[in-house]
C-alpha cells in the first residue's frame, strides 16, 4: 500500500471502522511518516507496545508549540498568544506537572471514584425518569449523554444549586468546539471559564466543603506547598475538557456502537455482569479520537522500533492503532465484542504520566449510565430510517454523533 499520497488522520469510511492504512502500517511500517492537511511531515506510531512506549517516553515532549512543529490544519489558525497554546503551561511538563500529579493523585483515586457512585446512579436515573416521562423519543447526546457529566462535574466542584445553570452553559462554551468558527472563540470561552473558576477557588478558600475542589485547594505537597490559583484553574479546566467532554462524547459513542451492533445489546442486556468489560471494550472498540489527540515533539534523536526519528519531530501516537493491534486483542481486534476478556488492556486513557486522572471516575459514569439505561429501557431504538446516516461531528480532538434520536 502506498500511503504517501494519503494525508494524516486518514479517512474514515465508516464509524468506528478503523481506516484500513492503520493495519497495513502496524504490519508492515509501525513508525512510519505522512503528510498532515497543512503539508507539513509529521511521524505516526501505530503498534500497542511502541505507543505505550512513547507515553512514558520523556524525550516525547507534550508542548508542542515549538518553533519547527508540524502545523495541525484545523480549517482555522490560532497565533502563539491565544489562551489554547498557553493555558495549563506550567502543570503539562516536568518538574510542574511532576509536582501538580503529586498533589492531585491524593484526590482522584479509584475510592473516590467508588465513593460517587451513589449520587452517578441518582443522577442517572433522575434523567431516565424524566425521558420515561417524555412522548418516547429523545437526543440521546443532548438529553443524556451531555446531561450526566456536567452534573458529576458540579458536584465536584461543590456547586450549589442555583450557580449550576450559568457553569453549564460556560462549560457547553468550552467543550462544545464544534460549534465554533475559530480558535479565537474556543480561546474566549477558555477565558470566561477562567474568570469563573478563580471566583470559585476564592470562595471555596473562604468555606471549604466535602467536594472535591476544597479537597485539592487543601492538598499541599511536603517539598513544595500546595496549588497556587493558576494550577487549579488550570485543573478545573482539564475536568472540564476531560471530565464533561470526553465523558459525554464517550456515552454517545457507546451508545452508538450498541446501536450499531444490536447483538452485543441484547448480549449486555442479557448479562448485566459483563459491564464492567464491556465499558472496557467500548472504550477499545468505539474510542471517540480523530488521531491528533496525542501530539508530541522530539527533544531528542531516538529511535522506536529500528527507525530513527530526529530531534524536533512532531510524533502522533495513535491510541486507536494500538486498540486495534492483533497481537494484543487477537485476529478479531476489528470486531466489537462486549465480552472480550483481555479488552482491559486498551489505551483509551493513555499511560505513564499522563494516565488520565478521572479514568475511575469516567469508568462509574459509563457503567452506571449503560447499565442503568439498558435496564430501564428494554425497548430503546434508533429513531430513523438509518444508522448510516447519524450526522457525526468532529472537532480537533473528539469524533461523535452529532445528535442520536432514540425511541424507547
Amino acid at each position: 500500500m502506498d500511503i504517501a499520497d494519503r494525508t494524516y488522520p486518514f479517512t474514515r469510511h465508516v464509524p468506528f471502522q478503523m481506516p484500513e492504512e492503520f493495519a497495513w502500517l502496524r504490519a508492515n511500517r509501525p513508525v512510519s511518516q505522512v503528510r498532515l492537511e497543512s503539508g507539513d511531515t509529521a511521524w505516526l506510531i501505530t503498534r500497542y507496545e511502541d505507543v505505550r512506549a512513547a507515553l512514558t517516553d520523556q524525550r516525547f515532549s507534550r508542548t508542542i508549540n515549538r518553533e519547527g512543529a508540524a502545523r495541525v490544519d484545523t480549517g482555522f489558525q490560532a497565533d502563539a498568544s491565544s489562551p489554547v497554546f498557553n493555558f495549563g503551561g506550567s502543570i503539562s511538563e516536568p518538574p510542574g506537572h511532576t509536582r501538580w500529579r503529586r498533589i492531585v493523585n491524593q484526590a482522584f483515586t479509584a475510592r473516590q471514584a467508588e465513593a460517587m457512585r451513589g449520587a452517578i446512579a441518582a443522577h442517572t436515573d433522575e434523567l431516565l425518569d424524566d425521558l420515561a416521562s417524555r412522548d418516547g423519543g429523545f437526543d440521546l447526546m443532548a438529553d443524556y449523554a451531555y446531561k450526566l457529566p456536567i452534573r458529576v462535574i458540579c458536584d465536584l466542584l461543590g456547586l450549589e444549586d442555583e450557580a449550576r445553570p450559568e457553569f453549564t452553559a460556560l462549560a457547553a462554551q468550552l467543550t462544545r468546539r464544534d460549534m465554533q468558527s475559530s480558535f479565537i472563540e474556543f480561546g474566549q470561552a477558555l477565558q470566561s471559564i477562567g474568570r469563573y473558576a478563580i471566583g470559585l477557588i476564592v470562595r471555596k478558600r473562604q468555606n471549604l466543603g466535602d467536594d472535591l475542589l476544597s479537597t485539592l485547594i487543601g492538598l499541599r505537597d511536603e517539598d513544595d506547598g500546595r496549588l497556587n490559583n493558576e494550577e487549579l484553574v488550570s485543573t478545573v479546566i482539564l475536568l472540564l475538557m476531560a471530565g464533561y467532554e470526553s465523558t459525554a462524547v464517550q456515552l454517545g459513542n457507546a451508545f452508538y456502537a450498541l446501536l450499531r451492533h444490536p447483538e452485543q445489546m441484547r448480549r449486555l442486556r442479557a448479562e448485566p455482569q459483563l459491564i464492567q468489560g464491556a465499558v472496557e471494550e467500548i472504550l477499545r472498540y468505539a474510542q471517540m479520537g480523530t488521531g491528533y489527540a496525542i501530539a508530541k515533539f522530539t527533544t531528542e534523536d531516538l529511535e522506536v522500533s529500528g527507525t530513527k526519528i530526529p530531534a524536533g519531530s512532531t510524533v502522533f501516537v495513535s491510541l486507536a492503532s494500538a486498540n486495534r493491534d492483533e497481537k494484543i486483542f487477537g485476529d478479531d481486534a476489528a470486531v466489537f465484542d462486549v465480552g472480550r476478556g483481555c479488552a482491559h488492556r486498551q489505551t483509551a486513557f493513555g499511560h505513564g504520566p499522563h494516565f488520565c486522572l478521572g479514568a475511575a471516575l469516567a469508568r462509574a459514569e459509563m457503567q452506571e449510565g449503560i447499565a442503568r439505561m439498558l435496564a430501564r429501557f428494554p425497548d430503546l431504538r434508533f429513531d430513523g430510517p438509518d444508522l448510516d446516516g447519524v450526522p457525526l461531528a468532529s472537532n480537533l480532538f473528539t469524533f461523535y454523533p452529532a445528535v442520536l434520536p432514540v425511541r424507547v
